[in-house]
């Protein structure tokens, strides 16, 4: 049944025309929608829920929304696991189709539906500066979901050098929220924000470009006001030849040396009769993967003997490179194809079930999901795509929902001569490994992930200082599917971090490198060292850049004739505002 919706009656409304301005209702068509990440494990009941398809129609919603008293936070596919949200009695807006954002897996609404918030196009230059030579800039506004840029790159010829995964999330979102995909070379997705604009307190048009402000403003969590569009350096289109692959456990990210594994990969390594010799080419070829690979993401699905690989070079789009594969088929055979489809929509129902024991139902999810990904052995051809298409290979885990934690860790310097120490990256992956075996009742029934990101220079980033000689970022997320019960997942996730920060916590007399959460995923009610996370990330991970953006923030806003405390006032995070702000 299509979610209802009717236009929203308010004393800004004269004038518009009848599509702009919509309350989405509940199933009964007469009460408020209720709201609820995409998890629903964030929920609680706003005044109003408003379809906003117009900028005149968002600067009216914020003006109405000041002179009644109320916060007001823009949602789109609400694909978020923390708190990043306001309260009952206050206003959601959201850019996004209803039934688009509702239902999993999510979809991009028809062509024929109206918005003005769902674009791209290509700008000349912004502030006087002009893109480099070959480059441009493209102007997104902030309802443009990941799907959709993929399709304006498919036909304009320029591209993102990296994405995140999941193709329904909204541009307005992954900037502020500081998103970021894969690769050792690549920031995040707002360190490529050349300008930001935005609708203020008052309901007035702002624009942010100066390089310094947008260090604050292409990461300000909603603080800035109404995000209505950033322009994005974009580079020329690239191709990514892309060999997805399956190894033994012990070969896609060997332990470190002298690691004790667990009896039951020692047994398997026994079984497969994996030598020393082989180890130590695995290592070098892990290493070689980080070095070498434009992209890299690395996957274990709990008590599987095999993990999956995915890391890929690119190279220029040549006369050539005509008719490419798309996303998500990627020229897979249509047989493969379907079966790898059925696969996975079995692992979808094997993750709904909730009377199956724990670990049967995580090795039974686990088997059909790497049955639902392609295996391409070594010396066959890779399967070739545009750069564009290859970021966002299977779209992302968006079919069910499942909790997810996610930590940026700093990759260390090496004192052998080379540039990085991997073996701090290797260690938590096997931490990860040894605790999810030591668990009796699976509290991971879903993945274990990890991808390498460079730093970053945006204030709030977690990955903000390892950037500091190119050294990078070790990204790892744990995810469990929601028949998991809550204590044992807490539990799990409090032992996982406590091994995380502690071996990062030598890194942390190095400028701005912490071990920090994605602000995104489940975090807030876990402990480091001790401290309460909010303690955490104010005495320790944020300290200063918490002070640089408050000092940042009032800045953009009274230069333009606004202050933080009217933002505050209208547009605060609970989460966010008790993390930054002492008042």
């Amino acid at each position: 049944m299509p979610i209802p919706t009717r236009p929203f009656a308010f004393d800004e409304s004269a004038g518009l025309e009848e599509w702009e301005v919509h309350e989405i209702l509940d199933k009964d068509a007469q009460s408020p929608q209720k709201f609820k990440n995409w998890v629903g494990n964030v929920a609680f009941e706003p005044s109003v829920v408003l379809l906003v398809r117009s900028v005149e129609g968002a600067r009216r919603v914020v003006r109405w929304a000041k002179r009644c008293g109320k916060k007001l936070r823009v949602a789109g596919y609400r694909h978020t696991w923390s708190d990043l949200w306001n309260g009952s009695g206050d206003v959601i807006m959201t850019f996004v189709h209803p039934d688009a954002r509702e239902t999993l897996p999510y979809y991009d609404p028809p062509s024929s539906w109206r918005t003005e918030f769902s674009s791209v196009s290509l700008v000349p230059n912004v502030a006087n500066r002009t893109p480099e030579p070959g480059h441009a800039f493209a102007r997104v506004l902030a309802g443009t979901s990941n799907n959709t840029f993929r399709e304006w790159s498919a036909g304009s010829g320029f591209g993102l050098p990296f994405n995140i995964v999941v193709t329904e999330v909204t541009f307005g979102g992954s900037v502020s929220t500081i998103c970021h995909g894969a690769g050792m070379g690549t920031p995040t997705i707002s360190d490529l924000v050349e300008e930001v604009q935005y609708i203020d307190s008052n309901g007035d048009d702002q624009v942010v470009n100066d390089p310094e402000e947008l260090r604050c403003a292409a990461g300000a969590f909603g603080f800035l006001g109404v995000i209505t569009s950033v322009v994005l350096r974009v580079e020329p289109a690239t191709v990514a030849e892309i060999r997805p692959t399956q190894v033994p456990l012990v070969l896609a990210i060997p332990p470190p040396e002298g690691f004790p594994l667990p009896e039951i990969v020692a047994k398997q390594v026994k079984e497969a009769g994996i030598t020393q010799a082989d180890m130590d080419a695995a290592r070098k070829e892990f290493v070689r993967r980080a070095e070498e690979d434009h992209f890299h993401e690395f996957f274990w699905y709990p008590y599987q003997k095999n993990a999956w690989l995915n890391t890929w070079k690119r190279r220029p789009l040549t006369d050539a490179d005509k008719d490419l594969p798309t996303y998500p088929q990627f020229g897979i055979a249509e047989g493969d194809f379907a079966s790898q489809g059925a696969a996975a929509a079995l692992a979808d129902n094997i993750a709904k079930i909730d009377s199956l024991p724990g670990r049967l139902q995580t090795y039974a999810f686990g088997l059909a999901s790497l049955a639902g990904l392609p295996n391409i052995r070594p010396g066959t051809k890779p399967m070739t795509t545009r750069t564009s298409e290859a970021v966002h290979f299977r779209g992302g885990s968006q079919t069910f929902p499942f909790y997810g934690m996610e930590w940026e860790l700093p990759v260390p310097p090496s004192e052998t001569g080379e540039k990085r120490d991997y073996t701090m990256i290797q260690r938590a992956w096997w931490d990860a490994i040894t605790l999810i075996y030591a668990s009796p009742n699976a509290p991971l029934r879903a993945a274990l992930e990890m991808r390498l990101t460079n730093g970053s220079s945006v204030l709030l980033a977690p990955q903000r200082g390892n950037q500091t000689s190119d050294l990078g970022t070790a990204s790892l997320e744990v995810f469990t599917l929601l028949t998991a019960p809550a204590e044992e997942w807490q539990e799990f996730r409090q032992k996982i971090i406590d091994h995380w920060t502690a071996y990062a916590y030598e890194l942390e007399g190095i400028e701005g490198r912490k071990a920090r959460p994605h602000w995104n995923k489940q975090f807030a009610d876990l402990r480091v060292r001790g401290k309460p996370m909010k303690e955490y990330l104010r005495e320790d991970a944020y300290t200063e850049a918490f002070a640089k953006f408050r000092e940042a923030l009032e800045s953009i806003h009274s230069r333009r004739g606004t202050s933080v405390m009217e933002a505050r006032e209208r547009f605060s995070s609970r989460l966010m505002e008790s993390y930054i702000w002492d008042d």
